[in-house]
């Protein structure tokens, strides 16, 4: 997460982040679940990515460093970077030394063009608007021509959305497909896409909460599709991920998605 003296929002405001985040592990995030990382990781973000050789990648707002893990073992050159202490401190003791402590920002200005791909999950909430705009600007600076921005977001038209806005203090910001696409373009992107964030089968109990959820968010696509006049395109989940695309020589890969995971 950024260091947020660098930015716009006021002493007693950063005396808050600093205060939450200090021990954010232990009051809040607890230990990082594993299982759960790697199914998010290979439904939605390993299909956006760009192929290992690409060149570098690096999750901002890393916690404690499962995708930073799982980027590695897949064979990337990955890096982390995370403003929690704790966060860091756990992912040093789990054998990641590829995560640091510090401001993401710094790290991203002074590698302008070199990543080929930045992921950030359950980053861009904690931030207010400037600093939202200010990160998909300093994302956008620091990839390759052709690189991708992977991030989940708290979804503001999800009917439960509120879950994730407001069950962690420190959250201040959530978004909608369209101003997803809003922010994307203001910094350059040449294209995005936005993917519903429904939950993954991995086994039986699982696999019946998804069938109940399809039939539960039809119903809500349906109240929308009456309400908007919009028919199509629209997202009920929790959460939602998007890939933005920068404009470049490099094609990206396809991104492939799950039935049922729904893009717009």
């Amino acid at each position: 997460m950024i260091a947020y003296d660098r930015c716009v929002t006021g002493t007693s405001a950063n005396l808050r982040r600093d205060r939450l985040y200090h021990a954010y592990a232990s009051h809040h995030a607890n230990r990082g679940n594993d299982d759960a990382a790697a199914l998010i990781y290979h439904r939605d973000i390993r299909p956006a990515l760009p192929s290992p050789d690409a060149g570098p990648v690096i999750d901002i707002g890393c916690g404690q460093g499962q995708l930073v893990r799982l980027l590695l073992t897949d064979g990337y050159d990955a890096d982390g970077v995370d403003v929690s202490p704790e966060q860091v401190a756990i992912a040093h003791a789990a054998g990641l030394d590829r995560v640091r402590e510090g401001d993401y920002g710094a790290v991203l200005e002074c590698r302008p063009g070199q990543f080929a791909a930045i992921t950030a999950t359950d980053l861009l909430e904690h931030l207010v608007s400037d600093e939202v705009l200010e990160t998909f600007d300093l994302v956008s600076a620091a990839l390759m021509p052709g690189g991708v921005f992977v991030a989940r977001v708290p979804n503001a038209v999800s009917p439960f959305g509120g879950l994730i806005r407001y069950g962690d203090f420190t959250h201040e910001s959530w978004f909608t497909a369209r101003s997803v696409r809003q922010l994307a373009a203001a910094s350059g992107f040449a294209s995005v896409s936005v993917l519903s964030c429904p939950p993954v089968a991995h086994g039986l109990v699982s696999a019946a909460r998804v069938v109940v959820w399809k039939i539960v968010s039809a119903s809500f696509a349906v109240a929308l599709a009456a309400e908007t006049g919009t028919l199509r395109g629209h997202i009920v989940t929790q959460n939602l991920t998007f890939v933005a695309r920068k404009a470049g020589s490099r094609k990206p890969g396809h991104v492939t998605r799950a039935p049922g995971h729904h893009a717009s």
